[in-house]
């Protein structure tokens, strides 16, 4: 069974080679494909203002640490210690703090626990917001065992690093030249 005729045949070459894919080269082992999560760690200083629920209008200065593993794709967690403290009426220890916290570049959720001079242990759960922190403590030897907080701080939100381009053949990406391949030059 003959498929093509003789004179169906030049017509049918002409037309394959006419496309711009007949002449088209195969892609170059060089190129850059999609990209690979990056992470970063982030340690930060930071001072706060925190009021609590049924306490005094006057809030409590909070000063603290924080470090933080930041994802390319959002994804946050890390840890954080804290000491806060009264001014007014004379300083006095407030709270030491220790908390893990876990979620995005915006938001984490938190847990964590530690050590009220003036009522003993405590833990807590909490949310953690660009400048603003709001959770509750469990004071284990209080009647009045939970405490609602709100606090104003100087951390804001984490800056997401850059993904990684991901080149093929296992060449090298430049980040000088946004391509792949050897970035050294000879001489």
């Amino acid at each position: 069974m003959n498929l093509m005729s003789n004179r169906q045949l030049p017509l049918f070459l002409a037309a394959l080679l006419s496309t711009p894919t007949a002449f088209a080269a195969p892609p170059p082992l060089n190129t850059v494909s999609p990209t690979a999560n990056s992470s970063r760690d982030v340690d930060n200083g930071y001072a706060g203002l925190k009021w609590t629920l049924g306490g005094s209008f006057v809030p409590e200065v909070v000063v603290g640490y924080r470090h933080g593993n930041i994802n390319s794709n959002g994804d946050t967690y890390g840890g954080d210690v804290s000491f806060s403290f009264q001014v007014y009426g004379g300083l006095q220890p407030g709270k030491l703090r220790l908390k893990y916290f876990n979620g995005s570049d915006y938001l984490q959720g938190e847990v964590g626990g530690g050590y009220d001079f003036s009522k003993g242990f405590f833990a807590g759960i909490g949310g953690n917001a660009p400048f603003s922190n709001l959770g509750v403590d469990y004071h284990f030897s209080d009647p009045a065992a939970l405490v609602p907080y709100f606090m104003l701080d100087s951390l804001g939100q984490y800056r997401k690093p850059r993904p990684v381009p991901i080149c093929s053949a296992g060449l090298p990406f430049d980040p000088g030249t946004g391509t792949c391949g050897n970035s050294l030059t000879p001489g």
